[in-house]
């Protein structure tokens, strides 16, 4: 009797908590089935999120990019135009000195005219004094060498006789009637004579001019 007793004493098992274990074991299924998914949107979600920032990056390094160019543009045209500053100095310069130059050296050659002048008139003397033969050499070569020396700093006398006249080069002290064959305003003597540069006239020729 008493193990009877024992056997229809043990816990009957409830249908419905079976029924509850099995939906708890279909939805850990669903749920475990459904991971995958659920890990390949997150994992779709980061990757757009990483894409964003990289766009974000190259937008960012685009815009660094133009900001360099417009420098490197600046810097540039800064260097272009200290460039041409620089060469209009040298030039400026370069002509400052060459006037300077010009200037200092017409000035020399004015000073010294006075005495080619007289050795000039020594020959012109000599000649019509019939004077030493010799001497009148002596003199001449004294007259070429002061001329060569003008010529190798650029000087040269100013064409004046029998040419017509020019009042760039030429300076009329007196005017005298036309003999027969001259022409009218043609220079038919010269009364002191002139020296130029290429550039500039050191002393005008002093000359008589037909009318």
């Amino acid at each position: 009797m008493e193990k009877k007793q024992k056997k229809d004493d043990q816990p009957i098992v409830n249908e419905e908590f079976i029924d509850d274990i099995e939906q708890v074991e279909d939805l850990a299924q669903d749920l475990e089935e459904n991971q995958p998914a659920t890990d390949e949107g997150k994992q779709k979600t980061k990757t757009r999120g990483k894409k964003a920032s990289l766009e974000r990056e190259l937008d960012d390094l685009k815009n660094q990019l133009k900001e360099v160019e417009k420098q490197k543009e600046d810097y540039l045209s800064m260097a272009q135009r200290l460039q041409a500053d620089f060469e209009n100095y040298k030039r400026r310069n370069k002509n400052l000195v060459a006037d300077t130059y010009l200037d200092a050296t017409c000035q020399v050659v004015s000073s010294f005219l006075p005495v080619l002048d007289n050795l000039d008139r020594a020959i012109a003397s000599f000649k019509e004094l019939d004077a030493d033969e010799a001497m009148l050499q002596g003199v001449k070569m004294i007259q070429k060498q002061f001329v060569d020396c003008l010529e190798k700093q650029g000087v040269t006398e100013i064409e004046a006789l029998n040419q017509p006249f020019d009042p760039d080069v030429h300076e009329a002290v007196m005017q005298v009637e036309a003999e027969e064959g001259q022409e009218p305003d043609t220079v038919v003597a010269v009364l002191q004579k002139g020296y130029r540069t290429k550039d500039r006239v050191i002393r005008y020729s002093m000359v008589s001019v037909a009318k």
